[in-house]
């Protein structure tokens, strides 16, 4: 994370410019805090002392760069933003390293006071952290649902595939260190899932019968709540996927109890124009990918931040989260894995 006092040293004449003609006053008096809670890239609050306005200025990790496309992501962010589904995005660099959107003042109280991490099975809940939030998400699903379809397609079965590639390709390149001795344990725990999967992924790809827009990360901290209505951030991984993506993932990170976990089930799925009556079963699955997903995540960041070498890669190029802590990252997503049918 680059200190507050060090973020104006590092942004270029151009982009200061840029981003003045683009509505941030640099020139006046602001008052600049970080915001928390992203895994890679780093937020900071703008707010102008006298009128109060405020911005997030993003500023995007290399490593985080390597594993996503940033023009399909800002794509993807202004068609969320244009139906009203996400904060307004005012500029974005050439190099596609710093963004510029609304700042959007949540309701009293955190939406991420949600956050949890739950299996395909969780044991049941009757606590209600937040009433009505069953409802708040199926309004955002289904909005989120109703957008046009990105041109950047990606099925699960193919997600997959690259993320294997990947792996494959890092772990062929790194050299010896304890860091690098523990990736490649995590690595073989993982492929040894591949069987178990590949099921997971057919009963997917049958109960589907088109794609539609997804986010693919819709954790709590990713949405944001104002005026009872929710809006997403970080595009990162948004594009035409399966129908059921989104809702797996929302059931993955948030805390809801029983009842609104059903609720939200029964209403999202039925009378689903893109997909079949097998769909509930393969919830399940849906979960099991959205938490193998995250663990082929954790291992690319790691390997992101050692670098070929197994050793710390220059700070300039690394991650704010140490590879070390990215694998422990892994072995809870690991963790929620059901790897038994």
């Amino acid at each position: 994370m680059v200190p507050v006092q060090d973020l104006f040293v590092t942004l270029s004449e151009t982009v200061k410019l840029e981003l003045e003609q683009a509505g941030l006053p640099l020139s006046k008096s602001l008052d600049v805090n970080v915001l928390t809670h992203g895994l890679s890239n780093q937020n900071y609050l703008f707010r102008e002392f006298l009128t109060g306005k405020a911005w997030v200025l993003r500023v995007n990790s290399a490593a985080s760069s390597h594993i996503c496309d940033r023009g399909a992501e800002v794509t993807n962010w202004l068609i969320a933003a244009k139906k009203g589904l996400a904060p307004s995005l005012y500029y974005v660099s050439q190099d596609m390293k710093y963004y510029l959107s609304e700042y959007i003042e949540q309701d009293t109280g955190l939406w991420g006071c949600l956050n949890t991490a739950k299996s395909a099975y969780p044991l049941l809940e009757e606590s209600v952290l937040w009433p009505d939030a069953d409802l708040a998400l199926l309004s955002l699903l289904t909005q989120l649902s109703e957008l046009p379809c990105p041109e950047n397609s990606l099925s699960v079965s193919k997600q997959w595939a690259i993320y294997q590639e990947s792996m494959q390709d890092m772990a062929s390149v790194m050299e010896f260190s304890s860091i690098t001795e523990h990736w490649h344990e995590c690595h073989h725990a993982l492929m040894s899932l591949q069987d178990i999967i590949r099921q997971w992924l057919s009963k997917l790809d049958k109960c589907a019968t088109a794609e539609q827009y997804s986010h693919r990360d819709l954790n709590p901290h990713n949405l944001l709540l104002r005026e009872g209505k929710l809006y997403c951030i970080d595009f990162e991984y948004a594009c035409s996927s399966h129908p059921l993506f989104d809702l797996a993932g929302v059931l993955s990170s948030h805390a809801l109890s029983t009842c609104q976990r059903h609720h939200l089930i029964e209403a999202y799925l039925t009378n689903h124009p893109k997909l079949t009556s097998t769909a509930r079963d393969s919830l399940p699955d849906a979960i099991n990918i959205y938490w193998v997903f995250a663990a082929c995540w954790s291992l690319l960041m790691a390997a992101d931040e050692v670098g070929n070498s197994g050793v710390m890669v220059e700070q300039e190029r690394a991650s704010p989260h140490q590879a070390s802590q990215y694998l422990e990252c892994f072995k809870q997503f690991y963790a929620l894995i059901q790897k038994h049918e």
